[in-house]
C-alpha cells in the first residue's frame, strides 16, 4: 500500500476531528456506532528496489488499515430501515488520510430490509468483497502492508471501491449476491463511458465458502483502456484449520495485458490466542504489460513471480493484538519492473530476477 497521501485543504484534519466529535452524542443511540482500528508496525524490506538497497520504516498500517468510522441506522417501520456509514482511513505513521480524502473508505446512505439493501456513494465492489474474502493471511483483519495482493503494483482489486455508486445487496440463507453499478459522469459519455458495472455471489454453509465476482471499469475517453477485474476462491473449515485456494485476474485493453495471481493457503488457531497462517501466491503477467505510473509508459512484457508470505497473529485481549508477518517475492523478467516501480524509486527494466524480503512486527487495536 503506498503513502495514503495528504490532506487537500487546511481545515480537512479539523473537519475530521470535528465530525467525529459531533457523533458522539448521537452513540447513546444504539442504533448508531462509531468504531476504529489503530494498526502500525515496524518492517524491515531487503532489496525493495532491484537495486540491492534495504529499507527500515514504520507502516502506515500494519494488518488491518487503520481507520475511524460512524455507522448507523433507523427504523422506518415494515421491516425497513435507514442505513449509513462513513469511514475514513489514515496513516499511523503520518497521521495523513488515506488517499487523500476525508471519508476515502467508505461513504454511503441507503434503505435496506427483508428484500435486500440498497446504497448510494462511494463503497466496495464486488470484487474486493468476494476476493479479500479468500485471502488466506485476511482472517478478517483486512489487508495488511506488504499483502502478496498487492503483486503486480496492486492491480487486482480495480480499486477496491467504487466513486458515484449505486449497490444492491442481499442474503438468503447461505447465498449473497451484490451487483453495483458506479456512473461514469463523463460530459457527453452517456450512460456507459467510464462507468463500472459488476457484481459476485458468495455461498457460505457448514465451513465450506464458495465466490465468484466480476467487475469492469469502461474507458472514460475513446480509445482509453477498459479494465475488467474478476476473483474467484473456495475456502473450507475443518477443527481449528481452514484452507483456502482461489484466483485473481484482470484484463486490460491497452495492449491486451493479462495479470493473474493464483494462491493456496492454510490458517489455523494454535491456542485461543495465537493463530498461525501462511500461503503460496503466483503471479504472472503477459502481453502488452507496460509501467503503471511513468510519464511515458515503458513495455515490461511478459514476467512471473512466486511469492510466500506467513503470519502469526497474538491476542493480548478481545481488542488488541500484535502481530509478525514475513514474506519473500521473487521475481522475474517483467515482473520485476512491476514490483520496483511499485515498490522502490522506479521501474527497473535491466534486471531479469529480483527477490524481495520482508519482515514486520506491530500491533492492532480496535474499538
Amino acid at each position: 500500500m503506498k503513502d495514503p497521501g495528504t490532506w487537500k485543504g487546511a481545515a480537512a484534519g479539523a473537519l475530521l476531528a470535528t465530525g467525529m466529535l459531533v457523533a458522539l452524542p448521537a452513540s447513546a443511540d444504539p442504533a448508531v456506532t462509531m468504531y476504529g482500528v489503530i494498526s502500525s508496525a515496524l518492517r524491515y524490506t531487503s532489496d525493495i528496489d532491484g537495486r540491492h538497497n534495504d529499507q527500515t520504516e514504520v507502516t502506515a498500517s500494519g494488518i488491518g488499515g487503520s481507520r475511524l468510522g460512524i455507522k448507523g441506522a433507523e427504523d422506518l417501520g415494515g421491516g425497513n430501515q435507514a442505513i449509513f456509514q462513513l469511514e475514513s482511513g489514515f496513516g499511523t505513521d503520518s497521521g495523513k488520510p488515506e488517499y487523500g480524502i476525508l471519508f476515502g473508505r467508505q461513504a454511503y446512505v441507503g434503505l435496506a430490509g427483508s428484500w435486500g439493501s440498497l446504497t448510494v456513494g462511494r463503497q466496495y465492489h464486488a470484487v474486493n468483497n468476494v476476493g479479500w474474502t479468500f485471502n488466506p493471511l485476511d482472517q478478517g483483519w483486512g489487508n495488511y502492508w506488504s499483502d502478496p495482493f498487492y503483486s503486480g503494483g496492486d492491480i487486482f482489486m480495480q480499486g477496491y471501491r467504487i466513486d458515484n455508486s449505486v449497490v444492491y445487496k442481499h442474503t438468503r440463507g447461505p447465498l449473497s449476491v451484490q451487483f453495483d453499478y458506479g456512473a461514469g459522469e463523463q460530459p457527453g459519455g452517456g450512460a456507459g463511458r467510464g462507468a463500472t458495472f459488476g457484481g459476485g455471489i458468495l455461498y457460505q454453509r457448514d465451513g465450506l465458502a464458495l465466490g465468484l465476482a466480476y467487475d469492469r471499469r469502461r474507458a472514460a475517453a475513446e480509445g482509453g483502456n477498459t479494465v475488467g477485474n474478476y476473483a474467484v476462491g473456495a475456502s473450507y473449515a475443518f477443527g481449528k484449520a481452514t484452507a483456502y485456494a482461489g484466483r485473481l485476474g484482470r484484463q486490460e485493453s491497452a495492449g491486451d495485458a493479462r495479470f493473474s495471481l493464483s494462491f493456496v493457503g492454510l490458517g489455523y488457531q494454535l491456542t485461543p490466542a495465537l493463530h498461525l497462517s501462511g500461503a503460496y501466491y503466483r503471479y504472472g503477467q503477459n502481453a502488452g504489460v507496460t509501467t503503471q505510473f511513468q510519464p511515458t509508459p515503458l513495455r515490461l512484457g511478459s514476467g512471473h513471480a512466486d511469492v510466500f508470505a506467513m503470519v502469526a497473529d497474538y491476542a493480548l485481549s478481545k481488542r488488541t493484538s500484535l502481530f509478525f508477518e514475513a514474506d519473500v517475492n521473487d521475481g522475474h523478467d517483467g515482473a520485476v519492473g512491476r514490483e520496483t516501480e511499485y515498490w522502490g524509486s522506479g521501474p527497473v527494466t535491466d534486471v531479469a530476477h529480483a527477490r524481495r524480503t520482508g519482515v514486520m512486527l506491530g500491533i492492532r487495536h480496535q474499538f
